[in-house]
């Protein structure tokens, strides 16, 4: 399934890691809102604009929305969030809860290609727990679905994201060329 919208969402109960992922792959803390995300042709080095970057090089830009705290958490509602558009890559926290099933359905509806990462057992928590909610058999039809730990440092996992970003960029907006890309750098 192709798509040219990409939800990049870290799933898990409170504690779980969620923010900490965001942090690593951005390499400081990261706050809601529209960024800028620019890709370079030559070394495929992807970044959130923000005012202390300047733009470099030649770039494929597209609208980036990131969320670190979860919808669930502030009671608030996906879609009023995108009323001016939708972005072409959102990142997005997510509560293991009911209301985030709501969460991740929206972003399936308007035909977001889901890449998720279920953090289970989270950094907090001692064990695993069960699939309750059938999230995966929900949504890994949709795009990638993987279980991966919260209690680790989060390299891999970050690693596994920007692996999979250099590919989704490859794949939907370069026609030829560039095969040989494997993973994106975001600073």
């Amino acid at each position: 399934m192709e798509s040219q919208k990409l939800a990049i969402i870290v799933l898990g109960k409170p504690n779980s890691g969620k923010s900490t992922t965001w942090y690593s792959l951005f390499g400081r803390t990261i706050r809601t809102g529209w960024k800028r995300l620019d890709i370079d042709g030559e070394e495929i080095e992807g970044f959130v604009k923000n005012s202390s970057f300047e733009e470099m090089g030649q770039e494929i830009s597209m609208d980036v929305f990131v969320r670190n705290a979860s919808f669930e958490e502030y009671g608030d509602e996906v879609e009023t969030y995108f009323n001016d558009g939708l972005p072409n890559v959102v990142f997005c926290s997510v509560q293991y809860i009911e209301k985030g099933v709501r969460t991740i359905e929206w972003f399936k509806n308007q035909g977001y290609f889901l890449y998720i990462q279920w953090l289970n057992p989270g950094y907090r928590l001692q064990i695993e727990y069960d699939d309750f909610l059938r999230m995966q058999e929900r949504f890994e039809a949709y795009g990638r679905f993987q279980k991966v730990s919260g209690k680790e440092s989060g390299v891999e996992r970050v690693r596994d994201i920007r692996t999979f970003l250099a590919s989704w960029v490859r794949n939907n907006y370069w026609q030829t060329s560039v095969n040989d890309l494997r993973e994106v750098t975001v600073a």
